[in-house]
């Protein structure tokens, strides 16, 4: 990038090209590449670059397709043990850690790096029966520690638990940008959408820009159905349900960052209703974890590979009656949620 001192000059040494090393420091972990921009103006206009942030995302975050999976899950939303299960080794029982950040949560999964953080209010709801949710959201780069606010938006209101008020992040590769995408109860009225644009000139939340017909959400994203949202496919994800009364039934809500429209997923077909199934991903693609099962001892893993046509493949299934005595309080379970899914780097089950 710059010429060497005369010192240097004179000394014999290998020369490395740029792209090498501008290669070498999108392997980095975030953090690591961060550091380097300190090394020169030019560094810092390189590292910062949308190419080489692209570039990191690709090389950075690649995983070998050789390696097993692991899905973590909680046999109940309150349980203070979770399970790791993969096909290569049985269930075990991993004790995870409710102590920390106790009034913050993360609403959404990772897009190119970022996250939105809730931060719930002493008095989370303002009274009862026509309760306001307060709380503070905020962008944050997990990998730099950087974090901004997010303007406060209309407020949500409603009897519960319908008084929902749930974001998502997602990227919208037409104009490079991401855009947080939030749901919102208005007691009466129909759940309303609006859009907030990171880095815009615009500091404000606006409604969505798509058709007019398809700008509102068709459902309810309550608590009871929807965890986290996520991005996948060019789409936002939630879980919901269809309508005011239907408490035992849900649906998928997708969500196009680009057009921004709302429509309803259908579920894979060998799926007859989504309750209590959940959402999550896997390798930035939506999957289903199916807990339907009556009994409890069989959950299949879907995985969609075509948002538009639809078209679902099960990944795998995870068989209690296999399991060793770990398995027994999920077969016991009403619910089981999954929290995660990760490449099997580690020999042992890391703590969540």
């Amino acid at each position: 990038m710059a010429p060497p001192c005369k010192e240097a000059a004179d000394q014999p040494s290998f020369f490395l090209p740029d792209e090498l090393i501008e290669d070498i420091f999108a392997r980095m972990p975030a953090s690591s590449a961060q550091r380097c921009r300190c090394l020169s103006r030019a560094w810092a206009a390189a590292l910062s670059s949308r190419s080489f942030t692209d570039r990191h995302l690709r090389l950075a975050n690649r995983r070998d397709g050789s390696r097993s999976r692991s899905l973590f899950f909680l046999p109940d939303y309150h349980s203070m043990t979770a399970h790791t299960w993969s096909p290569s080794r049985p269930l075990v029982a991993v004790r995870r850690d409710d102590d920390r950040l106790r009034r913050i949560a993360v609403v959404t999964r990772q897009c190119r790096g970022l996250v939105v953080l809730m931060q719930l209010h002493e008095n989370y709801y303002n009274g009862p029966g026509s309760a306001v949710r307060l709380a503070n959201y905020y962008v944050c780069n997990p990998s730099t520690g950087q974090m901004t606010a997010l303007p406060k938006g209309q407020d949500a209101f409603g009897l519960w638990p319908l008084n929902h008020d749930r974001l998502g992040i997602g990227y919208d590769a037409s104009i490079q940008k991401h855009k947080v995408v939030r749901l919102y109860c208005r007691g009466a009225l129909p759940p309303a959408c609006e859009v907030y644009v990171l880095n815009s000139t615009t500091k404000h939340w606006r409604p969505p820009a798509g058709a007019p017909d398809k700008v509102m959400p068709p459902g309810f994203a309550t608590d009871f159905c929807s965890d986290q949202s996520l991005f996948a496919h060019g789409y936002l994800y939630w879980g919901a349900q269809p309508d005011r009364n239907s408490y035992g039934e849900r649906v998928i809500i997708s969500f196009s960052i680009r057009d921004e429209v709302f429509d309803i997923l259908p579920p894979p077909p060998a799926v007859r209703r989504l309750y209590p199934c959940e959402i999550t991903e896997l390798d930035r693609r939506l999957c289903l974890f199916n807990n339907t099962d009556s009994y409890k001892r069989v959950f299949d893993i879907w995985v969609l590979h075509d948002h538009r046509a639809g078209s679902w493949g099960i990944h795998c299934r995870i068989d209690l009656d296999r399991a060793p005595l770990a398995g027994r309080r999920l077969i016991c379970s009403y619910r089981v949620f999954p929290l995660d899914i990760a490449d099997g780097r580690a020999e042992r089950p890391r703590g969540i």
